[in-house]
């Protein structure tokens, strides 16, 4: 079977003094955690570039942020739960404490979590996988296994 070959994305951005100044700002008072530090080299790598050094958020703060994204989403989206397992999976971050808003968020997060169909997850996420990651991660067993952590660790999350 025939594949297309691959789509190679290039992004171009410019990024001031001013405008990170103004970020570290606006950012500082919404208590979110943020760190300054140098982009994998393996991402970077395919472009011949240095890797910069760009102000993200800690893992922490992004699950917090998915917690609240899978709850609060007109339409859920299977998304959330695939980067809350990736976040889950591969790092040890811990949410806690919760803020008040995560924390209401956190029953209606599970809620979704549990009910998103395989169907959904098939037509939202898999198409964006490489044809790799598909035949691993595209299975419905493995989104039962994403939904199963993500669900136990709201859980958790919630004493």
């Amino acid at each position: 079977m025939d594949h297309p070959a691959p789509i190679v994305l290039r992004y171009s951005f410019k990024v001031t003094y001013a405008s990170i100044l103004s970020n570290i700002g606006r950012r500082g008072a919404r208590d979110e955690e943020y760190v300054l530090e140098p982009a994998r080299s393996d991402i970077v790598r395919p472009y011949g570039i240095p890797a910069p050094t760009v102000n993200h958020h800690t893992a922490r703060s992004a699950v917090r942020q998915k917690i609240h994204a899978l709850a609060s989403r007109s339409e859920t989206q299977a998304r959330d739960i695939w980067d809350l397992d990736h976040l889950l999976r591969s790092t040890t971050a811990d949410p806690r404490p919760l803020s008040r808003d995560v924390r209401a968020a956190l029953p209606e997060a599970l809620e979704r979590a549990m009910s998103l169909s395989y169907d959904v997850f098939k037509a939202q996420v898999v198409p964006c996988l490489s044809y790799e990651d598909q035949t691993t991660y595209g299975t419905q067993d493995a989104w039962d296994r994403m939904r199963e952590l993500v669900v136990q660790r709201l859980e958790e999350f919630r004493s």
